[in-house]
């Protein structure tokens, strides 16, 4: 199970790398993208 959890939590962090370099202009794009991101800081919060 943890090992699991690892991958999970290394899987989400690459995202969130993905996400911050990526970040959209446009204003429909950004909405989305800070669902995305609000979502991956929410999971990785749960494994503090």
């Amino acid at each position: 199970m943890v090992r699991v959890d690892n991958h999970r939590y290394d899987e989400l962090l690459k995202k969130k790398k993905d996400l911050e370099d990526n970040r959209p202009h446009d204003i429909d794009k950004m909405r989305r993208w800070k669902h995305d991101m609000g979502k991956i800081l929410e999971e990785l919060e749960l494994f503090r």
